[in-house]
């Protein structure tokens, strides 16, 4: 009987020690999590979209009002049951941050018909607040007209800038003649159209004097724009992709440190230079000659003929059909020529 009252306390006083230091574990991990400074749950829920790292409020008394100084907002319509509910948000956190804390990345991504209020104010708030990356995705697909305040092209402090568009009509969205950001390094554009100055052509990029990156994706040439110039001495990197919404049209460069360049798409464009591409290091073409578009199949030959200075060069497939196509028939025209 002693045996047994004697394991019995003992079962009583380890499973009594296992309840202490299970409760002190807990009240070690709690302590923890309440016990990390205010820049640790910032830098945390940085890597968060903006509706969850609002939700965090909830957890602490502490963190109530934390959210008001992240310096990343990251909006997207598809954690949200429906649009009202997303456009009441973005406005109340835009009204509800803390104004004095820069904005260092902003991203907008809107699935469905797209307002311009709430994206041309969030636009101007960006600007405000000193962005640096600012990434936009709208869908346009189904609007005739969209009223687009280009607040962003006079961004000072701006370095990355990605505007895409889903849009079947290229002209809504138009760009200033001349974009003032003389801190932007990398660009993005899908589906706008460039708008021409004081003369007959579009040259929207000489004044990025830092601007290493330039992307085009289905983009066109506005109203009486006659030509696109891509006129800048620092670009190094520059793709080129074809819609068959953006249209064909004439592209001159004059990007003397150019060392990569892109062509891909449904790209009918007539490329030239107006300098010597002596840095060039790597071409990429991606493309097809479709018969939809007279000439198709000398544009790229055309192209090779300006890029002779490149050190390599990609050809896929479909280019390189598109190249034999043309020297069979160039072969057969000369084979009739002097056989007939």
């Amino acid at each position: 009987m002693e045996g047994k009252e004697t394991e019995g306390m003992l079962k009583m006083t380890t499973d009594k020690r296992q309840q202490k230091r299970s409760r002190s574990d807990r009240e070690e991990e709690r302590d923890r999590l309440s016990e990390l400074p205010d820049c640790v749950v910032l830098h945390i829920m940085e890597f968060m979209d903006t509706k969850y790292a609002v939700q965090t409020c909830v957890l602490s008394k502490r963190w109530k009002d934390l959210w008001k100084r992240l310096t990343y907002l990251g909006f997207n319509t598809t954690l949200f049951n429906n649009v009202v509910k997303f456009n009441k948000f973005v406005s109340r956190v835009l009204s509800g941050r803390d104004g004095s804390v820069s904005l260092l990345n902003l991203e907008f991504t809107r699935r469905g018909m797209a307002e311009p209020k709430l994206f041309n104010r969030l636009m101007k708030y960006a600007v405000l607040h000193n962005v640096q990356q600012f990434t936009v995705s709208l869908n346009l697909s189904f609007r005739q007209s969209f009223e687009f305040r280009p607040y962003i092209f006079s961004c000072e402090s701006l370095t990355f800038l990605k505007l895409s568009f889903n849009s079947f009509d290229t002209s809504i969205v138009a760009l200033p003649g001349s974009l003032n950001m003389p801190a932007l390094k990398s660009l993005q554009l899908e589906a706008v159209s460039f708008t021409a100055r004081d003369n007959d052509y579009a040259e929207p990029f000489s004044t990025c004097n830092v601007l290493n990156t330039l992307i085009l994706d289905g983009c066109s040439l506005h109203k009486d724009a006659k030509f696109l110039s891509i006129s800048n001495s620092s670009l190094s990197s520059l793709t080129i992709s074809g819609s068959f919404e953006g249209g064909a049209y004439k592209i001159v460069l004059s990007t003397p440190n150019l060392s990569s360049l892109t062509v891909t798409g449904h790209n009918n464009h007539t490329i030239s230079s107006a300098c010597n591409l002596s840095f060039l290091e790597e071409v990429t073409i991606d493309t097809l000659g479709y018969t939809l578009f007279p000439n198709t199949d000398l544009l790229i030959i055309s192209w090779l003929q300006v890029l002779t200075n490149v050190k390599i060069l990609r050809l896929y497939s479909g280019t390189l059909l598109t190249i034999l196509r043309v020297s069979y028939y160039a072969f057969s025209s000369l084979h009739l020529l002097f056989f007939s």
